[in-house]
Protein backbone atom coordinates (compact mmCIF):
# COMPACT_ATOMS: atom_id res chain seq x y z
CA UNK A 1 0.00 0.00 0.00
CA UNK A 2 1.79 3.37 -0.99
CA UNK A 3 0.65 6.87 0.32
CA UNK A 4 -0.18 7.80 -3.45
CA UNK A 5 -0.74 5.78 -6.61
CA UNK A 6 -0.73 7.52 -10.45
CA UNK A 7 -3.00 5.62 -12.53
CA UNK A 8 -4.46 5.29 -15.83
CA UNK A 9 -1.85 7.27 -17.70
CA UNK A 10 1.14 6.78 -20.55
CA UNK A 11 3.81 7.12 -18.68
CA UNK A 12 7.35 8.52 -20.14
CA UNK A 13 10.12 6.29 -19.05
CA UNK A 14 13.56 6.04 -19.63
CA UNK A 15 13.33 2.75 -22.16
CA UNK A 16 9.78 4.53 -23.98
CA UNK A 17 6.08 4.61 -22.91
CA UNK A 18 4.50 2.24 -20.66
CA UNK A 19 0.88 1.53 -20.05
CA UNK A 20 1.66 1.70 -15.71
CA UNK A 21 1.09 2.44 -12.62
CA UNK A 22 3.67 4.60 -10.17
CA UNK A 23 3.93 4.59 -6.34
CA UNK A 24 5.02 6.98 -4.08
CA UNK A 25 5.97 7.23 -0.97
CA UNK A 26 7.55 10.03 1.30
CA UNK A 27 7.97 11.93 -2.13
CA UNK A 28 9.95 9.69 -4.11
CA UNK A 29 9.30 7.00 -6.79
CA UNK A 30 8.81 3.47 -5.01
CA UNK A 31 7.30 1.23 -7.41
CA UNK A 32 6.46 1.69 -11.29
CA UNK A 33 4.22 -1.43 -12.32
CA UNK A 34 0.60 -2.74 -12.50
CA UNK A 35 -1.97 -3.40 -9.80
CA UNK A 36 -0.08 -0.95 -7.73
CA UNK A 37 -2.40 0.08 -4.41
CA UNK A 38 -2.67 3.27 -2.71
CA UNK A 39 -4.21 5.57 -0.05
CA UNK A 40 -5.30 8.05 -2.22
CA UNK A 41 -5.27 7.29 -6.11
CA UNK A 42 -4.71 10.15 -8.89
CA UNK A 43 -6.20 8.95 -12.00
CA UNK A 44 -4.02 9.80 -15.08
CA UNK A 45 -6.42 8.37 -17.73
CA UNK A 46 -6.16 9.99 -20.90
CA UNK A 47 -2.50 12.44 -20.04
CA UNK A 48 0.81 11.75 -20.14
CA UNK A 49 2.68 11.54 -17.31
CA UNK A 50 6.30 13.17 -17.91
CA UNK A 51 9.20 13.72 -15.81
CA UNK A 52 8.90 17.40 -14.70
CA UNK A 53 10.97 19.64 -16.60
CA UNK A 54 14.57 20.82 -15.24
CA UNK A 55 15.16 24.55 -16.38
CA UNK A 56 18.90 25.14 -15.69
CA UNK A 57 18.90 28.78 -17.08
CA UNK A 58 16.65 31.20 -15.82
CA UNK A 59 17.14 34.27 -13.68
CA UNK A 60 14.72 35.39 -10.66
CA UNK A 61 15.15 38.73 -8.61
CA UNK A 62 18.38 40.02 -9.42
CA UNK A 63 19.80 43.06 -8.18
CA UNK A 64 19.09 45.93 -11.01
CA UNK A 65 20.76 45.84 -13.70
CA UNK A 66 20.33 48.34 -16.72
CA UNK A 67 18.13 50.40 -14.23
CA UNK A 68 15.31 47.78 -14.29
CA UNK A 69 14.57 45.08 -11.38
CA UNK A 70 13.45 41.78 -12.21
CA UNK A 71 9.41 41.52 -12.36
CA UNK A 72 9.50 37.88 -11.30
CA UNK A 73 10.69 37.01 -7.74
CA UNK A 74 11.06 33.15 -6.60
CA UNK A 75 7.27 33.21 -6.13
CA UNK A 76 5.70 34.39 -8.97
CA UNK A 77 8.83 33.01 -11.44
CA UNK A 78 8.47 29.30 -10.25
CA UNK A 79 4.94 29.34 -9.74
CA UNK A 80 4.58 30.38 -13.47
CA UNK A 81 7.80 27.41 -13.97
CA UNK A 82 5.06 25.11 -12.82
CA UNK A 83 2.09 25.85 -14.91
CA UNK A 84 4.35 25.19 -17.92
CA UNK A 85 5.13 21.59 -16.15
CA UNK A 86 8.76 22.76 -14.88
CA UNK A 87 9.35 21.25 -11.17
CA UNK A 88 13.23 22.29 -10.75
CA UNK A 89 14.94 25.38 -11.66
CA UNK A 90 18.89 26.39 -11.18
CA UNK A 91 18.97 30.49 -12.11
CA UNK A 92 21.58 32.31 -10.51
CA UNK A 93 23.14 33.92 -7.62
CA UNK A 94 24.09 37.20 -9.23
CA UNK A 95 26.29 39.73 -7.75
CA UNK A 96 25.26 43.38 -7.52
CA UNK A 97 27.64 46.19 -7.19
CA UNK A 98 30.84 44.88 -4.17
CA UNK A 99 29.37 41.47 -3.83
CA UNK A 100 31.35 38.43 -4.18
CA UNK A 101 30.08 35.38 -5.68
CA UNK A 102 29.49 33.97 -2.06
CA UNK A 103 27.43 37.01 -1.42
CA UNK A 104 25.47 36.93 -4.41
CA UNK A 105 24.45 33.12 -3.59
CA UNK A 106 23.60 33.58 0.21
CA UNK A 107 21.66 36.71 -1.63
CA UNK A 108 19.73 34.44 -3.84
CA UNK A 109 19.23 31.90 -0.92
CA UNK A 110 17.81 34.41 1.45
CA UNK A 111 15.37 35.49 -1.94
CA UNK A 112 13.72 32.12 -2.28
CA UNK A 113 13.52 31.11 1.08
CA UNK A 114 10.41 31.06 1.63
CA UNK A 115 8.55 31.77 -2.10
CA UNK A 116 9.40 29.44 -3.82
CA UNK A 117 7.01 26.70 -4.69
CA UNK A 118 9.19 24.19 -6.34
CA UNK A 119 12.83 23.19 -5.59
CA UNK A 120 15.61 24.83 -6.82
CA UNK A 121 19.33 24.87 -7.20
CA UNK A 122 21.79 27.76 -7.82
CA UNK A 123 24.91 28.61 -10.16
CA UNK A 124 27.40 30.76 -9.30
CA UNK A 125 28.83 33.95 -10.91
CA UNK A 126 32.42 34.80 -11.63
CA UNK A 127 32.56 38.65 -12.43
CA UNK A 128 35.72 40.85 -12.53
CA UNK A 129 34.00 42.79 -9.41
CA UNK A 130 33.31 39.51 -6.86
CA UNK A 131 36.87 38.84 -5.67
CA UNK A 132 40.66 38.28 -6.37
CA UNK A 133 40.20 34.89 -4.33
CA UNK A 134 38.25 32.55 -6.79
CA UNK A 135 39.69 29.66 -5.90
CA UNK A 136 38.45 29.97 -2.27
CA UNK A 137 35.30 31.26 -3.04
CA UNK A 138 34.01 28.51 -5.13
CA UNK A 139 35.53 25.84 -2.81
CA UNK A 140 33.54 27.20 -0.02
CA UNK A 141 30.42 27.26 -2.13
CA UNK A 142 31.21 23.45 -2.66
CA UNK A 143 30.92 22.57 0.03
CA UNK A 144 27.23 24.14 0.30
CA UNK A 145 26.10 22.14 -2.56
CA UNK A 146 26.86 24.32 -5.51
CA UNK A 147 28.50 23.05 -8.61
CA UNK A 148 28.53 25.05 -11.38
CA UNK A 149 29.67 28.62 -12.09
CA UNK A 150 28.89 31.02 -14.91
CA UNK A 151 31.02 33.83 -16.35
CA UNK A 152 30.47 36.17 -19.37
CA UNK A 153 32.27 37.72 -22.33
CA UNK A 154 30.84 40.57 -22.64
CA UNK A 155 28.21 43.18 -20.84
CA UNK A 156 29.95 46.13 -18.55
CA UNK A 157 30.54 45.08 -15.47
CA UNK A 158 30.31 41.09 -15.64
CA UNK A 159 33.23 40.21 -18.41
CA UNK A 160 35.89 38.23 -17.73
CA UNK A 161 39.38 39.44 -19.07
CA UNK A 162 41.26 36.06 -19.92
CA UNK A 163 43.33 35.90 -16.55
CA UNK A 164 40.39 35.38 -14.57
CA UNK A 165 38.71 33.45 -17.27
CA UNK A 166 41.94 30.80 -16.67
CA UNK A 167 41.56 31.30 -13.19
CA UNK A 168 37.71 30.29 -13.18
CA UNK A 169 38.58 26.91 -15.49
CA UNK A 170 41.44 25.86 -13.11
CA UNK A 171 39.11 26.29 -9.79
CA UNK A 172 36.09 24.58 -11.87
CA UNK A 173 38.21 21.69 -13.01
CA UNK A 174 39.74 21.01 -9.69
CA UNK A 175 35.99 20.67 -7.92
CA UNK A 176 34.52 18.68 -10.68
CA UNK A 177 32.46 21.48 -11.66
CA UNK A 178 31.31 23.12 -15.18
CA UNK A 179 31.40 26.31 -16.31
CA UNK A 180 28.65 27.98 -18.68
CA UNK A 181 29.47 30.42 -20.72
CA UNK A 182 28.11 33.50 -22.57
CA UNK A 183 30.06 33.64 -25.57
CA UNK A 184 30.36 36.55 -27.38
CA UNK A 185 32.95 39.45 -28.81
CA UNK A 186 33.05 42.32 -25.96
CA UNK A 187 35.37 44.14 -28.24
CA UNK A 188 33.61 43.89 -31.38
CA UNK A 189 29.90 44.50 -29.67
CA UNK A 190 31.34 47.78 -28.08
CA UNK A 191 33.05 48.82 -31.31
CA UNK A 192 30.11 47.57 -34.00
CA UNK A 193 28.02 49.27 -31.36
CA UNK A 194 29.23 52.87 -31.31
CA UNK A 195 30.24 53.01 -34.80
CA UNK A 196 26.13 52.09 -35.63
CA UNK A 197 24.79 54.63 -32.92
CA UNK A 198 27.51 57.04 -34.51
CA UNK A 199 25.84 56.79 -38.28
CA UNK A 200 22.55 57.01 -36.35
CA UNK A 201 21.20 53.40 -37.29
CA UNK A 202 19.24 53.00 -34.07
CA UNK A 203 16.73 51.37 -34.81
CA UNK A 204 15.90 48.27 -33.14
CA UNK A 205 16.43 45.80 -36.36
CA UNK A 206 20.34 46.76 -35.81
CA UNK A 207 20.40 44.43 -32.70
CA UNK A 208 21.38 41.98 -34.79
CA UNK A 209 24.00 43.84 -35.92
CA UNK A 210 25.74 44.51 -32.88
CA UNK A 211 25.53 40.99 -32.04
CA UNK A 212 25.95 39.64 -35.37
CA UNK A 213 26.52 35.68 -35.56
CA UNK A 214 30.50 36.28 -36.24
CA UNK A 215 30.49 38.10 -33.00
CA UNK A 216 29.32 34.87 -31.21
CA UNK A 217 31.27 32.40 -33.10
CA UNK A 218 34.52 33.88 -32.51
CA UNK A 219 33.95 33.85 -28.54
CA UNK A 220 32.78 30.34 -28.88
CA UNK A 221 35.55 29.22 -30.29
CA UNK A 222 38.20 31.13 -27.85
CA UNK A 223 35.87 30.00 -24.87
CA UNK A 224 36.34 26.44 -26.42
CA UNK A 225 39.94 26.57 -26.92
CA UNK A 226 40.19 27.90 -23.44
CA UNK A 227 38.49 24.65 -22.22
CA UNK A 228 40.66 22.46 -24.15
CA UNK A 229 43.59 23.86 -23.04
CA UNK A 230 42.76 23.41 -19.55
CA UNK A 231 40.59 19.99 -19.87
CA UNK A 232 37.63 21.95 -17.94
CA UNK A 233 34.33 20.96 -18.47
CA UNK A 234 31.91 23.89 -20.16
CA UNK A 235 28.32 24.85 -21.37
CA UNK A 236 28.29 27.06 -24.46
CA UNK A 237 24.30 28.96 -23.08
CA UNK A 238 21.73 29.76 -25.57
CA UNK A 239 23.79 28.92 -28.65
CA UNK A 240 21.87 30.84 -31.06
CA UNK A 241 23.50 30.56 -34.69
CA UNK A 242 24.86 27.43 -36.81
CA UNK A 243 27.94 29.08 -36.74
CA UNK A 244 28.28 28.13 -33.08
CA UNK A 245 26.94 25.09 -33.16
CA UNK A 246 29.55 24.00 -35.55
CA UNK A 247 32.34 25.31 -33.30
CA UNK A 248 31.07 23.17 -30.96
CA UNK A 249 30.80 20.41 -32.85
CA UNK A 250 34.27 20.92 -34.14
CA UNK A 251 35.62 20.86 -30.45
CA UNK A 252 33.92 17.70 -29.53
CA UNK A 253 35.97 16.31 -32.39
CA UNK A 254 38.95 17.36 -30.04
CA UNK A 255 37.89 15.39 -26.94
CA UNK A 256 36.51 18.86 -25.37
CA UNK A 257 33.88 18.29 -22.86
CA UNK A 258 31.20 20.78 -23.82
CA UNK A 259 27.36 20.68 -23.43
CA UNK A 260 25.61 22.69 -26.04
CA UNK A 261 22.42 24.76 -25.04
CA UNK A 262 19.98 26.54 -26.61
CA UNK A 263 16.36 28.24 -25.79
CA UNK A 264 12.73 28.23 -27.36
CA UNK A 265 13.56 31.91 -29.01
CA UNK A 266 15.92 30.68 -31.53
CA UNK A 267 13.81 28.15 -32.80
CA UNK A 268 10.23 29.77 -32.60
CA UNK A 269 11.36 33.37 -32.95
CA UNK A 270 14.05 35.50 -35.81
CA UNK A 271 15.75 38.28 -37.32
CA UNK A 272 12.80 39.50 -38.91
CA UNK A 273 10.81 39.91 -35.69
CA UNK A 274 12.79 43.11 -34.97
CA UNK A 275 11.71 44.38 -37.85
CA UNK A 276 8.37 45.33 -36.91
CA UNK A 277 7.33 49.13 -35.35
CA UNK A 278 9.84 50.23 -32.60
CA UNK A 279 7.24 49.49 -29.65
CA UNK A 280 6.21 45.96 -30.85
CA UNK A 281 10.22 44.81 -32.22
CA UNK A 282 10.87 45.74 -28.42
CA UNK A 283 9.28 42.38 -27.37
CA UNK A 284 11.52 40.64 -29.60
CA UNK A 285 15.15 41.91 -27.89
CA UNK A 286 17.27 39.81 -26.00
CA UNK A 287 20.87 38.34 -26.58
CA UNK A 288 22.37 36.90 -28.66
CA UNK A 289 19.76 38.02 -31.22
CA UNK A 290 16.89 36.12 -33.00
CA UNK A 291 18.74 35.12 -36.34
CA UNK A 292 18.51 33.71 -39.69
CA UNK A 293 16.21 31.06 -41.11
CA UNK A 294 19.02 29.00 -41.84
CA UNK A 295 20.47 29.11 -38.19
CA UNK A 296 17.23 27.85 -36.79
CA UNK A 297 16.98 25.05 -39.12
CA UNK A 298 20.00 24.05 -37.99
CA UNK A 299 19.26 24.17 -34.32
CA UNK A 300 16.16 22.23 -35.07
CA UNK A 301 18.40 19.20 -36.82
CA UNK A 302 20.98 19.53 -33.64
CA UNK A 303 17.66 18.86 -31.42
CA UNK A 304 16.92 16.14 -33.31
CA UNK A 305 20.52 14.29 -33.61
CA UNK A 306 22.05 15.13 -30.41
CA UNK A 307 24.39 18.73 -31.61
CA UNK A 308 22.12 20.05 -28.60
CA UNK A 309 22.35 19.04 -25.13
CA UNK A 310 20.14 21.37 -23.11
CA UNK A 311 16.62 23.60 -24.01
CA UNK A 312 16.44 25.88 -21.03
CA UNK A 313 14.10 29.03 -21.07
CA UNK A 314 16.82 31.98 -20.27
CA UNK A 315 13.90 33.89 -18.15
CA UNK A 316 15.01 37.34 -18.23
CA UNK A 317 11.62 39.27 -16.92
CA UNK A 318 11.13 42.39 -17.11
CA UNK A 319 8.26 44.58 -16.90
CA UNK A 320 7.90 46.23 -20.61
CA UNK A 321 7.97 49.86 -19.42
CA UNK A 322 11.11 49.11 -17.66
CA UNK A 323 12.19 47.23 -20.74
CA UNK A 324 12.05 50.27 -23.61
CA UNK A 325 12.64 52.88 -20.93
CA UNK A 326 12.17 56.56 -21.31
CA UNK A 327 12.90 57.02 -24.96
CA UNK A 328 10.10 58.16 -27.50
CA UNK A 329 10.81 55.59 -30.28
CA UNK A 330 12.50 52.20 -28.77
CA UNK A 331 15.95 51.88 -30.18
CA UNK A 332 18.25 48.82 -30.13
CA UNK A 333 20.75 51.07 -27.85
CA UNK A 334 18.26 51.80 -25.34
CA UNK A 335 15.99 48.52 -24.89
CA UNK A 336 16.60 46.79 -22.33
CA UNK A 337 18.06 42.60 -23.33
CA UNK A 338 15.78 40.02 -22.03
CA UNK A 339 12.48 37.88 -22.34
CA UNK A 340 9.94 35.67 -20.35
CA UNK A 341 9.89 32.28 -21.48
CA UNK A 342 9.96 29.91 -17.92
CA UNK A 343 6.29 28.88 -18.69
CA UNK A 344 6.51 28.28 -22.60
CA UNK A 345 9.32 26.66 -22.56
CA UNK A 346 7.95 23.35 -22.49
CA UNK A 347 4.92 23.70 -24.30
CA UNK A 348 6.24 25.29 -27.37
CA UNK A 349 8.60 21.82 -27.73
CA UNK A 350 6.08 19.33 -26.30
CA UNK A 351 3.79 20.96 -29.14
CA UNK A 352 6.22 21.52 -32.22
CA UNK A 353 8.85 18.95 -31.57
CA UNK A 354 7.28 15.83 -29.38
CA UNK A 355 3.55 16.27 -31.15
CA UNK A 356 4.72 16.51 -34.23
CA UNK A 357 7.59 13.63 -34.20
CA UNK A 358 10.04 15.88 -34.81
CA UNK A 359 11.94 15.00 -31.41
CA UNK A 360 11.53 11.04 -30.01
CA UNK A 361 10.38 10.77 -26.83
CA UNK A 362 14.26 9.69 -25.39
CA UNK A 363 15.40 13.75 -27.18
CA UNK A 364 12.43 15.01 -25.25
CA UNK A 365 13.30 13.73 -22.34
CA UNK A 366 17.05 14.38 -22.76
CA UNK A 367 16.83 18.04 -23.67
CA UNK A 368 14.14 18.74 -21.27
CA UNK A 369 15.30 17.16 -17.90
CA UNK A 370 17.39 14.06 -18.46
CA UNK A 371 20.63 15.94 -19.40
CA UNK A 372 20.37 18.85 -16.86
CA UNK A 373 20.21 16.02 -14.31
CA UNK A 374 23.23 14.81 -15.42
CA UNK A 375 25.24 17.76 -16.38
CA UNK A 376 24.44 19.79 -13.16
CA UNK A 377 24.46 17.55 -10.16
CA UNK A 378 20.73 17.03 -9.61
CA UNK A 379 20.74 13.06 -11.03
CA UNK A 380 20.97 11.71 -7.70
CA UNK A 381 17.33 12.88 -7.39
CA UNK A 382 15.71 14.49 -10.50
CA UNK A 383 15.46 14.26 -13.91
CA UNK A 384 13.70 10.86 -14.58
CA UNK A 385 10.93 8.76 -13.76
CA UNK A 386 12.49 5.91 -11.80
CA UNK A 387 12.70 4.43 -8.22
CA UNK A 388 14.08 5.90 -5.74
CA UNK A 389 13.69 9.49 -7.77
CA UNK A 390 11.92 12.46 -6.44
CA UNK A 391 8.07 12.08 -7.67
CA UNK A 392 8.54 15.28 -9.60
CA UNK A 393 5.80 14.70 -12.37
CA UNK A 394 3.88 16.41 -14.69
CA UNK A 395 0.29 14.76 -15.71
CA UNK A 396 -0.06 16.28 -19.38
CA UNK A 397 -3.20 16.58 -21.98
CA UNK A 398 -1.36 15.97 -24.91
CA UNK A 399 -5.32 17.05 -26.90
CA UNK A 400 -5.24 20.50 -25.26
CA UNK A 401 -5.34 23.13 -27.85
CA UNK A 402 -4.39 26.69 -26.28
CA UNK A 403 -3.33 29.61 -27.16
CA UNK A 404 0.32 31.68 -25.60
CA UNK A 405 -0.40 34.79 -24.22
CA UNK A 406 -0.04 37.07 -21.08
CA UNK A 407 -3.39 36.27 -19.97
CA UNK A 408 -3.03 32.82 -20.48
CA UNK A 409 0.56 32.84 -18.57
CA UNK A 410 1.72 33.33 -14.62
CA UNK A 411 4.71 35.17 -15.01
CA UNK A 412 4.39 39.32 -13.29
CA UNK A 413 5.68 40.00 -17.29
CA UNK A 414 3.50 41.88 -18.53
CA UNK A 415 3.82 40.49 -21.93
CA UNK A 416 5.60 37.33 -23.56
CA UNK A 417 7.16 37.27 -27.34
CA UNK A 418 4.50 34.71 -28.28
CA UNK A 419 1.39 36.32 -27.72
CA UNK A 420 -1.33 34.44 -30.14
CA UNK A 421 0.65 31.50 -30.95
CA UNK A 422 -1.68 28.51 -30.54
CA UNK A 423 0.09 25.05 -29.43
CA UNK A 424 -1.02 21.54 -28.64
CA UNK A 425 -0.40 19.90 -24.90
CA UNK A 426 -0.63 21.53 -21.76
CA UNK A 427 0.43 19.98 -18.28
CA UNK A 428 -2.56 20.11 -16.02
CA UNK A 429 -1.71 18.61 -12.65
CA UNK A 430 2.67 19.07 -11.75
CA UNK A 431 3.71 17.50 -8.79
CA UNK A 432 6.78 18.07 -7.08
CA UNK A 433 8.12 15.32 -4.48
CA UNK A 434 4.76 13.48 -4.91
CA UNK A 435 3.13 17.11 -3.93
CA UNK A 436 0.49 18.03 -6.25
CA UNK A 437 1.94 21.80 -6.80
CA UNK A 438 -1.03 22.24 -9.40
CA UNK A 439 -3.76 20.05 -9.56
CA UNK A 440 -5.97 20.17 -12.74
CA UNK A 441 -4.76 23.77 -13.49
CA UNK A 442 -5.30 25.08 -9.83
CA UNK A 443 -2.11 26.63 -7.96
CA UNK A 444 -2.14 23.69 -4.76
CA UNK A 445 1.26 24.61 -3.33
CA UNK A 446 2.18 27.38 -0.50
CA UNK A 447 5.05 29.30 -0.94
CA UNK A 448 8.09 27.91 0.78
CA UNK A 449 7.03 24.39 -0.07
CA UNK A 450 9.99 24.27 -2.59
CA UNK A 451 13.66 23.53 -1.22
CA UNK A 452 16.98 23.97 -1.91
CA UNK A 453 18.70 21.27 -3.99
CA UNK A 454 22.38 20.47 -2.64
CA UNK A 455 24.12 19.44 -6.35
CA UNK A 456 27.03 16.76 -6.73
CA UNK A 457 29.95 18.09 -8.60
CA UNK A 458 31.08 15.42 -10.83
CA UNK A 459 34.74 13.23 -10.15
CA UNK A 460 37.99 15.42 -10.45
CA UNK A 461 39.88 12.75 -11.47
CA UNK A 462 37.57 12.24 -14.64
CA UNK A 463 37.71 15.98 -15.85
CA UNK A 464 40.25 16.23 -19.23
CA UNK A 465 43.60 15.93 -19.62
CA UNK A 466 44.63 19.94 -20.23
CA UNK A 467 46.44 20.36 -23.81
CA UNK A 468 49.93 21.87 -21.62
CA UNK A 469 50.63 19.04 -20.06
CA UNK A 470 50.17 16.91 -22.47
CA UNK A 471 51.21 17.94 -25.88
CA UNK A 472 55.29 17.86 -25.58
CA UNK A 473 54.99 14.29 -24.77
CA UNK A 474 52.43 13.47 -27.03
CA UNK A 475 53.75 11.02 -30.54
CA UNK A 476 54.65 13.17 -33.75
Amino acid sequence: MHELVIRGGRVALDDGWAECDIGIDEGRIAAIGSGLTGATLLDAGGRWVMTGGIDAHCHLDQPVWGGAGNADDFESGTISAAFGGTTCIVPFGMPGPDMSSVDAVDRALDRAAGRAVIDYGLHAVVTMGTGADVKAQLSSLAMRGIASVKLFMTYQGFAVDDDLFFDILDAARGLGWIVMVHAENDAAIRRTRQRLIDLGRTDIRYHVVAHSETMEREATHRALAFAEMTGARMTIVHVSSWQSAEEIARARTRGVDVVAETCPQYLFLGAADLDRPARDAARFVFSPPPRSPRSREHLWQALIDGGIDLWSSDHSPYFFADKIGRAETPGFNTTLSGIPGIETRLPLLFSEGLLTGRLTLGRYLDLTSRNAATVYGLAHAKGRIAVGLDADLALWDPTARWTLGHAALHSRVDFTPYEGRSVTGKPTTVLVRGVPVIADGVLRAQPGFGQFLPRTAADPARSGKPVEETTPWLDA
